[in-house]
């Protein structure tokens, strides 16, 4: 299955592996290892990542201000992608803010740490997993949001952790131009969204692609495609995910150099159908 075409996002083409900063070093651990983190982030941009995907409450900041200090002035044709709607609680469990008042001032946050005038690509970040309901109305949210980008501080809307009735709901306030949801071997709960993403041909940013340790590593079928690749379970279900759909941009995220080759790597994998069919069957 062919997967190099290459979504779009306002004229700028994305390539089809990105960048996912929530697990550079410094943002969980100590903050000595943030020259790590800007060595990871200036070879991935050299690996061809197009988009990054941030946000402010990462390490306190931490994150936007390694991405600043490794790649401004940032290359032309780089996308920083980053969310609001969530924060940082006790012992780092994400907690609701999606209140105007918080959305303004997360996205001033962005734009100061990111050393940015406008923001390329922000996110919602909707309920779902550990982030319980806010409360406020998705349409009060996005029409914060809308009034930013009136200004010209947001770039493009997208929607994080969303449904198709959160995305009809959305767009029926401001265009949603991106869509970033959970998706890997074995969780494919947004099959509609993607195809939904795939049918308006706006991108679809996946994120945990490696399950966050609930991929099955050990499956038979991904240990006998890997094998006969010559490649590893992770690269496997990348291109698994890249060839679902032209849409599909991948987030990985990594504290380690190797990783992060071997992630960028695999869009030189193309699968079979019959190899696709068989990762599809996993889990179900």
């Amino acid at each position: 299955m062919n997967h190099h075409e290459a979504p779009m996002l306002g004229g700028r083409r994305l390539n089809r592996m990105g960048f996912g900063a929530m697990r550079l070093p410094g943002v969980r651990d100590v903050p000595e290892n943030t020259e790590r983190a800007r060595s990871i982030l200036r070879r991935a941009v050299a690996l061809g990542a197009t988009l990054i995907d941030t946000a402010d409450f990462y390490g306190s900041g931490l994150a936007n201000r390694s991405i600043s200090e490794a790649l401004s002035p940032y290359p032309e044709d780089l996308i920083i992608a980053t969310k609001v709607g969530v924060k940082a609680g006790a012992g780092g469990r994400p907690e609701s803010a999606a209140t105007p008042d918080e959305i303004r001032a997360s996205v001033a946050r962005n734009l100061e740490t990111l050393g940015v005038e406008r923001l390329d690509l922000v996110f919602l970040r909707l309920a779902g997993g550990p982030l319980a309901d806010s409360g406020v109305p998705i349409e009060t949210s996005l029409g914060c949001l809308a009034e930013l980008q009136a200004q010209g501080l947001v770039g493009h809307v997208g929607l994080s952790s969303a449904s198709m009735t959160d995305i009809e709901r959305a767009n029926a306030v401001v265009p949603i131009e991106a869509v970033q949801n959970a998706y890997f071997i074995g969780h494919t709960d947004s099959r509609d969204v993607l195809a939904w993403c795939d049918s308006v041909g706006i991108p679809f940013l996946a994120y945990f692609p490696l399950g966050m340790g609930k991929l099955p590593k050990h499956d038979a079928a991904l240990q006998r495609i890997a094998t006969a690749r010559g490649a590893t379970a992770a690269q496997i279900a990348l291109a698994w995910l890249l060839a679902l759909s032209p849409m599909m941009v991948p987030i990985p995220g990594t504290a380690d150099l190797a990783h992060l080759e071997e992630n960028m790597d695999a869009v030189l994998l193309d699968l079979s159908g019959d190899e696709v069919a068989q990762l599809n069957a996993v889990g179900d």
